[in-house]
C-alpha cells in the first residue's frame, strides 16, 4: 500500500461525496488505510459528533473518517492530499495543509481553472502534482450533510508522465471498489481542458443571465454557444486542437446536466460572497489579449459581472 494516508481538504459536494467514498473504500478494504477530514465549524461539528451523512436519489449512508480536524497539526502526514476547496481559496488552503505535507506526498486539486496545477506547482515546486477533475451534481445542504442530485459522476485524475504509477493504480482500484466511475486517462490534459471549455462556459453563462442552466440554454442559446465558440477559438490559438465536434459536444454535456441546477459561481454571486469569476471567466479574457485576440462574448460578460451590481436587470 502506497496511499496509507488520505486527506481530503473541502468537504462540500465534492469533498465531500469522495471523502465519504473514499471512508467507504477504506473500511470494505481493511488494510488499515486511513482517511482524514479538514474542515471547520459547523460541519466540523457535526462530522465529529454524528459522522458525514450522504445522500443520493439511491444510496443514504453515514461515514466516520478516522481523523477529522480543522488544525492540520491534528492529522497525520499525509500520502495523498486531495485539494476540493474553492479556487480563489487554493494558496491560503495549501500553506494551511503544510503540516500534512511532506516532500513525498502526492497534491491532487479538484478545483476549477485552467492553470490549477501549475498554480500548486509553484507553491510546491517540489511535490508531485497530478491534475483532476470531476462531474458531478453535488452540493452542502447544511451541516454535516452531502446531497447528490444525480447518480451519474466521473472522477478523473492523473500524472502528464507518459505511463501511470502504482499510486495512481491504487487510488483508481480505491475508488472503483465502492462504484466511483474513476478514469485515469493518459491524456489528462485535453480532460482539463474539455472540463474547463464546459465550466468556464457555464459558469460565465448562468451568472451573466442569472439563470439556471436549463433556463440560460433555452432563453439565451445563442449567448450560451458564443461563449463556447469563443473559448474553442482561444484553445486553437494555443495550439490545442480540441476536435471538429468540439461546440456540439460542449453543449450536449451542458444540457446532461440537471435543468433546475446551476453553476457553483452562479450560486456566490447570489451569495454576495467571493466568485472564482477570475478564474473562470478572467482568466480567458486576459489570456486571450496576451495572444492578441478579442472574445466579444467573454469580454461583455467579464466586464458587466466584474463592474455592476448584482443581481442585475434582466439581460440579453
Amino acid at each position: 500500500m502506497l496511499l496509507h494516508h488520505i486527506t481530503i481538504s473541502g468537504l462540500g459536494g465534492v469533498g465531500g461525496y469522495y471523502g465519504a467514498m473514499l471512508v467507504q473504500a477504506a473500511r470494505r478494504e481493511g488494510k488499515g488505510r486511513q482517511i482524514a477530514f479538514l474542515a471547520r465549524g459547523a460541519h466540523l461539528e457535526a462530522i465529529r459528533s454524528c459522522g458525514l451523512h450522504v445522500h443520493t436519489p439511491e444510496r443514504d449512508f453515514t461515514v466516520k473518517p478516522d481523523f477529522v480536524a480543522e488544525d492540520p497539526h491534528e492529522l497525520p502526514k499525509s500520502d495523498l492530499v486531495i485539494l476540493a476547496t474553492k479556487s480563489y481559496d487554493l494558496e491560503a488552503n495549501l500553506r494551511q495543509l503544510l503540516p500534512v505535507i511532506t516532500p513525498e506526498t502526492i497534491i491532487l486539486p479538484l478545483l476549477n481553472g485552467a492553470d490549477i496545477t501549475d498554480q500548486v506547482k509553484r507553491i510546491l515546486p517540489n511535490n508531485r502534482v497530478w491534475d483532476g477533475c470531476v462531474y458531478i451534481s453535488g452540493r452542502k445542504p447544511e451541516a454535516g450533510e452531502i446531497l447528490l442530485e444525480a447518480e451519474r459522476e466521473i472522477f478523473i485524475f492523473g500524472s502528464r508522465e507518459t505511463t501511470r504509477t502504482e499510486e495512481e493504480r491504487e487510488l483508481a482500484d480505491l475508488l472503483t471498489s465502492v462504484g466511483v466511475k474513476a478514469i485515469n486517462p493518459d491524456d489528462i490534459e485535453d480532460h482539463i481542458r474539455k472540463k474547463y471549455l464546459m465550466i468556464s462556459a457555464t459558469a460565465t453563462g448562468t451568472s451573466y443571465y442569472n439563470l439556471t442552466v436549463g433556463e440560460a440554454l433555452a432563453q439565451h442559446p445563442r449567448g450560451m454557444r458564443a461563449l463556447i465558440e469563443e473559448l474553442c477559438q482561444l484553445y486553437t490559438a494555443l495550439g490545442h486542437d480540441l476536435g471538429e465536434d468540439a461546440v456540439e459536444r460542449t453543449i450536449e454535456r451542458q444540457t446532461f446536466m440537471i435543468p433546475t441546477s446551476t453553476s457553483s459561481m452562479h450560486v456566490d454571486f447570489l451569495a454576495g460572497g467571493r466568485t472564482e469569476l477570475e478564474n473562470l471567466t478572467g482568466y480567458v479574457v486576459r489570456t486571450a489579449h496576451h495572444h492578441g485576440l478579442i472574445l466579444p462574448t467573454y469580454d461583455r460578460m467579464y466586464r458587466a459581472l466584474r463592474d455592476e451590481p448584482y443581481p442585475p436587470h434582466r439581460r440579453v
